[in-house]
């Protein structure tokens, strides 16, 4: 199956994806991943901490089909993929104060200039999850483009949100064992990687 690497999530009619309901267990902590594609991350974290609820949110169809069928395959009930478009529908999929931490794992660089606006961690989207994050929820970013770590910090340190190593720092380490695929990519060939975590205060 061919399933396209790059996708715009300002096309119209990504801006209309009608949305199904999340089958989540009462009581469990919930974890969002952004951009999950086949969400090799939540998966790991299902099995490091399945205590919790999973859902990943990706914008090409295919990706979320064959995740899914992954996940019920091995019996991960607690981990979903969902055909969403981060821009516009996370007020839809999430209540306000419901989720624990959200996870932005690689996201597309976006180089030129004009396709900047497509970037997904900045100003607009840090109030979004700052309103569905739960007291001292968490947002972890990592990426191997500097441009994308520092422009996420910058606009995290500017926000309500504690860095959980020091202001204007990156982390040294993962604080979780899960990975993605593009993760292990990274680690293999000692491409470095810029990871960042923060804290609603």
């Amino acid at each position: 199956m061919r399933i396209r690497q790059h996708v715009n999530p300002l096309r119209a009619d990504f801006l209309r994806i009608p949305l199904g309901p999340l089958v989540l267990r009462p009581g469990c902590p919930l974890e969002v991943e952004l951009g999950a594609a086949e969400a090799q991350f939540l998966m790991e974290r299902a099995v490091e901490d399945p205590g919790r609820n999973y859902v990943g949110v990706e914008i090409r169809r295919d990706l979320v089909e064959l995740s899914n069928r992954r996940f019920r395959e091995k019996g991960l009930a607690q981990v979903q993929n969902v055909f969403a478009n981060i821009s516009v529908d996370l007020p839809r999929l999430f209540e306000p104060g419901s989720v624990s931490r959200f996870f932005v794992n690689f996201p597309d660089p976006w180089f030129k200039q004009r396709q900047r606006k497509r970037r997904v961690v900045d100003e607009g989207l840090i109030d979004q999850l700052t309103s569905l994050l739960t007291p001292a929820g968490e947002i972890h970013v990592a990426t191997d483009i500097f441009d994308i770590a520092l422009d996420a910090m910058a606009a995290l340190e500017r926000s309500c949100f504690r860095n959980l190593r020091a202001p204007w720092s990156f982390l040294r380490a993962s604080r979780f064992g899960a990975r993605s695929w593009r993760e292990r990519h990274c680690e293999a060939d000692g491409i470095k990687i810029w990871r960042l975590a923060y804290r609603l205060e």
